[in-house]
């Protein structure tokens, strides 16, 4: 990451612990990092923008690297260890998460969709990356499903004050799923 997009971020991360989500703006952001509203808008196009930047460093992106590494089924026998990481990636930096979504519970449905969007864009990308075939409307669907039942319960452990483990939100995950995954694999054809 440069040095401008590197500045926004951190000035998003640094706002986010004073104000709510709806009161920063764009300007701020710029004047937190001291770049140029031109600046900002080669990086980003809007501050949602640099939410889910954020979302998808803090969270998506440990489950791409371990991926990287794994056959298919390697992975399915990781899963409690590949479900760990997005939420662990987020109790890292849970005083970010707590005061940035929790005033939005109930209101803005802002985190629900960036984390959905990023989750979602990563169960595709895994699944093509298996060679998945058959329907692909269904593995859409499926994918579409799992990552917002997976935003939702991230937005729910944050705006609970993360009253479990990391490991513990990935062995609950894991327990709510496996069986679908399992049952699943023959019919996704990956």
């Amino acid at each position: 990451m440069n040095g401008a997009k590197s500045g926004i971020v951190e000035a998003f991360r640094h706002l986010a612990l004073s104000k709510p989500y709806a009161a920063i703006t764009v300007s701020d952001i710029c004047l937190e990092a001291h770049l140029s509203r031109k600046s900002f808008y080669v990086h980003f196009q809007n501050k949602e923008d640099v939410f889910s930047y954020i979302f998808t460093i803090d969270a998506v992106k440990p489950l791409r690297d371990i991926n990287v590494l794994f056959t298919k089924s390697q992975a399915r026998d990781m899963y409690q260890v590949i479900y760990q990481k997005p939420y662990q990636g987020v109790y890292d930096n849970k005083e970010f998460y707590s005061a940035l979504v929790g005033p939005m519970k109930g209101h803005d449905d802002t985190f629900i969709r960036i984390a959905t969007n990023a989750i979602c864009d990563f169960n595709l990308e895994l699944l093509a990356k298996h060679k998945m075939q058959g329907d692909i409307r269904k593995v859409d669907y499926i994918a579409y499903f799992f990552a917002s039942s997976q935003a939702m319960l991230i937005q729910k452990w944050i705006c609970d004050g993360f009253p479990y483990t990391p490991e513990e939100m990935a062995s609950l995950y894991n327990e709510m799923t496996q069986a679908f995954w399992i049952s699943s694999f023959a019919d996704l054809k990956i």
